[in-house]
Formats: C-alpha cells, sequence, structure tokens
C-alpha cells in the first residue's frame, strides 16, 4: 500500500488577498471559455470561502495542471522564517530596536520584511500603550500599575503567538488590527 505524506503547506491559513487573487485567475477562466457560468459561481465560492491552501486549491481541481516542478517548488519553505521570528522575540530584549535592525536587514517585499514591520508596529502600539499607563499611574498607582502590567504581558504574548506563526510561515495580524489599524513601517 502507497501513502502519500500530506504537504504541510495545504494546512497554512490564507489572506484576504490570496483568496481575492484566487477569484479573479477563475474569472480569467471563466472570460476565456474554461468554465461554464455555474462552474465559475461554484469554484468562486468555494474560493471566497476558503480558509487554508487546501481549500483554495479545491477551487482549482481539473482546472490547473501540476507538474512536478511545480510540486517541488511547493515544498521549498518559506524564505525568511528565522529572521521573521527574531523580529518578534528580539523585542523581549531590545524592545523596539531589536525589531527595527530585522527590519532594516530584510530584503524589500519579503516575508521577514512584512513579519518584522509588524512586530515595529506592535512595539509602537505597546509603547503608546505604556505611556497612557505611565499617566494613569501618575494620578491613580492603583489602576496605572495593573494596566502596565496588562499592556505588556499582552505585548509579550501576542510577540509569542507571532513568532510561532512566523515559524510555521502563516501570515498572522494581531487581533487589535482590526480595531486599530495602526502602522509606523510598512512591509
Amino acid at each position: 500500500m502507497i501513502v502519500f505524506r500530506e504537504h504541510p503547506s495545504l494546512v497554512l491559513a490564507v489572506t484576504p488577498a490570496d483568496r481575492q487573487a484566487a477569484v479573479e485567475r477563475l474569472r480569467a477562466a471563466y472570460d476565456e471559455g474554461a468554465l461554464t457560468a455555474g462552474d465559475y459561481d461554484r469554484r468562486a465560492g468555494m474560493a471566497a470561502m476558503a480558509q487554508s491552501r487546501r481549500d483554495l486549491n479545491t477551487a482549482f481541481l481539473g482546472l490547473v495542471d501540476v507538474t512536478p516542478d511545480d510540486v517541488r517548488l511547493s515544498m521549498a519553505p518559506v524564505a525568511g522564517r528565522g529572521l521573521a521570528v527574531a523580529a518578534h522575540l528580539s523585542g523581549w530584549v531590545l524592545f523596539l530596536i531589536g525589531p527595527l535592525v530585522c527590519y532594516a536587514v530584510a530584503p524589500a517585499g519579503s516575508y521577514a520584511r512584512r513579519e518584522a514591520a509588524k512586530a515595529v508596529n506592535l512595539s509602537v502600539l505597546t509603547l503608546f500603550g505604556l505611556a497612557i499607563a505611565l499617566v494613569v499611574m501618575m494620578f491613580k498607582e492603583q489602576v496605572g500599575t495593573p494596566l502596565a502590567l496588562l499592556i505588556g504581558g499582552c505585548w509579550w504574548l501576542t510577540s509569542l503567538v507571532a513568532a510561532m506563526q512566523a515559524a510555521k510561515g502563516n501570515d498572522w495580524d494581531h487581533p487589535l488590527k482590526r480595531w486599530l489599524p495602526f502602522e509606523i513601517v510598512r512591509g
């Protein structure tokens, strides 16, 4: 019996940009006559709802030919994972300086640069939060101290989670980014 191992990239999360690009590729296939209207609607719906690479790939079954070279290239690791992890964890020792150094040395447009930018932005946001906690502490120490500890603990924990996601090659965003789309630097 032959057992095929599932490629680890199939469980990676997809981004809204990945889903949008997939829908655009499916639209191009429909415009070229490779898909019927019903097939396009079904596949575009699958792509729009995809949560993982496996889900996204399913929308293209039978539509895209995969060569052995494609498989070999897909098995290559995401370049820059080590620097991306370092960007998130270096803040524990060097706070803002560590992620800034990683951002400066990472190639423009790379995965490591995007992750370093996230680490810089999180450190700056944390710095603002700690400054607010310090002001509160001057007037009401009983409130300011726990607030500073909470902000610092959340920063530490989310840096750890971001580093773990970067090690997997995932494009993870801090949950606060939904409410505070704050960016000092961009990847």
